[in-house]
């Protein structure tokens, strides 16, 4: 048994690596002294000053920043004495031959750096920390700081986490990291120093909305934009003329000169439709359809004239590029024009999904993306991804993309994309996660996701770590796991649906419990505000689509009041602008104007149902064959939801043209008499309705903004009322969807 025993141990050892470790701060008392330069630049400066700060706030010590003489000696403190110290050098100072050999063995990117943690059996030690950048010094500071516990899950108090302890002891190593993507940045509003602490930098993908030629006036010079429908007009530029190529390349060329340094120039379409349809800038379209946004692919026409441009400006800048978006009708790669390798494409799949990650089988559409990636990649050197990290038109709900960024970043990676300028919301109160892990994978695209997450929850919530952590992946998992598409904010009822909600309450009650009276309360408090947030709008949903607005005005004014207490925070927890640009544009019309409609001298008639009778329409034959009339009329109707499904939800995806919605009601006797109105929620985007088979009104043509028509002489009370209404959808919108979107219903107003 004995030798078992010792066997088992020599085992057990053998396995064991008994790593040595550097103290330099021990009982609250200093051991270490960080020397840098004579002469810092400011990143050296502020990698000093943030490890200085940081280690006095976790253990009340305050370490020397000693700068070197001109003679290269230090003046070092003799209390600190000799025995025991630890010497931290930052940036060129700390650089040797050998380490900058090292870190360039594994990668150029300024921002790389190497972390050299050694003792001596002398008792002296030294860390050495310095990038091939002054800011690669600084990263590697916020490295060193990370490794001894310190986080920056968002910006401002709230989101750091310090920990407490008197002795701080750091692992030797030969740390050597380089950023997985040159460029890793967030377009949002954020504090520039949570910012860099997150390792955020890099190139920054110019703007690629528009062609600068000067200030060309239509009115003067018409034959310079686009010619729509036998009108020029300005939606566009006509590329195809000789006069607006020679004043991009002026203008671009001029751009140059006033900014030497910049090493690109954004240029592209404007933003929305409009393109030119003349001869010879139809000639310069591979006619290639874009069966996503439904027309012929732009790409074609737009890389001639890039091209045309670098030719144009190659005698003075032979080595600027061009930026553009891979947007819209022009994701698709150029069939019959081979780019300029110095023209960079940003990939901004608006018209794909923008829930779900491309490698999941519950998103056929999203893989559709990875061909989009892998195809441009095949023919020009450098791209980049401009997608979105957010739910568009969302308010601040609870929206985890944890799920698809480490699917993406990975696959990006492994596909030769350069870097990331994201479209990011800062709803801190629901998309920390996402912001958080994003950041980590950008810097690292092999990072450990699940413990990342992990470390959040212990971290960020202390004692309700479990249920904290429980919450998050429940929430990330019913995005992950849902058949919808469009990024509607109209699909959460079905993506939170009872269940859940009632699962993540449990989760977050418990979470209360736990942190009660500690410093993890209030963190616990930000996400459940985030879930009664959702919860007050998943019921405002639920009661005006029951025609119960009197409830759903309630709900509304508790999103409002939750909106306040979010805005009040530092950071916000939703981001004010969008938060409520975005109830007031999509949502809070038709519950407030509903509101109106069934009190005080108003009185509710019939609500329409929820499923209709429906047709589309792409020849736009509908009024020719009488779609319109009454009684029954043939083409093979199908059924569809309204107010609760999108047409994506349905099959339809991002249909574009015209569809038939008819539905028919019973107008009670008791009416005759008053004044009767037919009211819309809203629609997506222009609608043409018949009651009986007479035409009553069109909408304003405004997406998502109720509107109504006096029927009061068209009814047929008592009876059978025919309802007939013609949908014309164009444009893509931050909804993605389709049709009538919202509850529509009669009520009668008392004069």
């Amino acid at each position: 048994m004995r030798f078992t025993l010792m066997v088992l141990c020599i085992m057990l050892c053998a396995g064991m690596s008994f790593a040595k470790s550097v103290t330099f701060v021990e009982n609250g008392n200093p051991k270490a002294v960080i020397l840098i330069s004579s002469q810092p630049d400011p990143d050296e400066n502020l990698a000093a000053k943030e490890l200085v700060e940081h280690i006095e706030k976790i253990s009340g010590c305050r370490i020397d920043i000693v700068q070197q003489g001109a003679d290269k000696r230090w003046q070092i403190n003799p209390a600190l004495g000799s025995k025991g110290i630890c010497y931290i050098f930052l940036g060129s100072v700390a650089m040797t031959p050998e380490m900058e050999k090292s870190i360039r063995s594994k990668g150029t990117d300024p921002d790389s750096f190497m972390i050299q943690v050694q003792s001596n059996p002398a008792g002296i030690s030294s860390i050495r920390i310095a990038g091939l950048s002054s800011e690669g010094t600084l990263f590697g500071v916020y490295d060193l700081l990370e490794q001894i516990g310190v986080r920056w899950y968002m910006p401002g108090d709230i989101g750091a986490v310090i920990p407490e302890k008197k002795t701080i002891t750091i692992e030797e190593q030969n740390n050597i990291q380089v950023p997985s993507f040159p460029a890793r940045h967030l377009q949002m509003a954020a504090d520039k120093t949570w910012y860099r602490r997150m390792r955020l930098g890099g190139p920054y993908f110019p703007s690629a909305h528009g062609i600068n030629i000067g200030k060309p006036d239509i009115n003067k010079e018409p034959e310079l934009f686009a010619l729509v429908n036998g009108k020029r007009q300005a939606s566009q530029l006509c590329i195809s003329n000789p006069e607006v190529l020679a004043r991009a390349i002026k203008e671009t060329k001029n751009y140059f000169r006033k900014n030497p340094s910049a090493e690109w120039i954004g240029m592209g379409p404007n933003d929305g439709g409009g393109f030119c349809e003349c001869e010879n800038c139809r000639a310069l379209d591979a006619g290639d359809f874009d069966i996503f946004e439904h027309r012929v692919s732009m790409t074609d026409r737009y890389i001639w004239f890039f091209n045309e441009v670098l030719k144009g400006i190659s005698d003075e800048f032979p080595d600027k590029k061009i930026g553009f978006y891979c947007y819209s009708c022009y994701m698709k790669p150029p069939v019959k024009v081979k780019p300029d390798p110095r023209i960079v494409p940003a990939f901004a799949p608006i018209s794909l999904c923008r829930i779900h990650g491309m490698s999941n089988p519950v998103c056929p559409e999203r893989s559709y993306y990875r061909k989009i990636m892998e195809a441009w990649g095949k023919i020009l050197p450098e791209t980049y991804e401009r997608g979105y990290f957010f739910n568009l038109a969302d308010p601040g709900f609870p929206f985890s993309k944890v799920h698809a960024i480490r699917d993406e970043i990975p696959v990006a990676h492994q596909l030769g994309v350069k870097g990331w300028r994201v479209e990011t919301i800062p709803h801190w109160a629901s998309m920390t996660p996402t912001i958080y892990i994003a950041t980590k994978l950008f810097w690292n695209h092999a990072a450990d996701v699940d413990a990342l997450i992990h470390d959040f929850a212990i971290n960020f919530f202390g004692p309700a770590a479990d249920e904290m952590e429980k919450y998050i992946v429940l929430m990330d998992a019913a995005l992950r796991d849902a058949d919808y598409h469009t990024g509607c904010s109209h699909d959460l009822p079905f993506i939170y649906n009872p269940q859940i909600m009632k699962t993540a309450a449990q989760y977050l009650k418990s979470a209360e419990a736990k942190t009660k009276n500690t410093k993890f309360a209030e963190r616990v408090a930000i996400f459940k505000l985030s879930y009664d947030y959702l919860a007050a709008f998943l019921s405002m949903l639920e009661n005006r689509n029951k025609f119960d607005f009197v409830s759903a005005k309630k709900d509304l004014e508790k999103v409002q009041e939750i909106q306040q207490v979010a805005f009040k925070y530092n950071p916000q927890m939703f981001s004010e602008k969008p938060a409520t640009s975005y109830m007031k544009r999509f949502f809070s019309p038709c519950v407030e104007q509903g509101y109106e409609r069934v009190t005080g001298k108003n009185i509710f008639v019939a609500g329409l149902p929820d499923e209709w009778d429906f047709l589309i329409d792409p020849e736009s034959l509908g009024e020719e064959l009488g779609y319109f009339r009454t009684g029954k009329i043939g083409g093979n109707w199908t059924k569809i939801k309204t107010k609760t499904l999108s047409w994506s939800d349905q099959g339809l995806r991002y249909y574009k043209g015209d569809a038939w919605y008819r539905i028919v009601v019973t107008i009670p006797e008791k009416f005759r008499g008053k004044k009767v109105l037919l009211w819309f929620g809203g629609v997506d985007e222009l609608a043409k309705v018949w009651l009986n088979g007479n035409v009553i009104g069109t909408s304003p043509g405004k997406a998502f903004v109720p509107f109504e028509f006096d029927v009061t002489d068209f009814v047929n009370w008592g009876k059978e009322n025919f309802i007939a209404v013609k949908i014309t959808n164009e444009r893509l919108n931050e909804l993605g969807t389709g049709g009538i979107t919202a509850p529509v219903m009669f009520y009668a107003r008392q004069e």
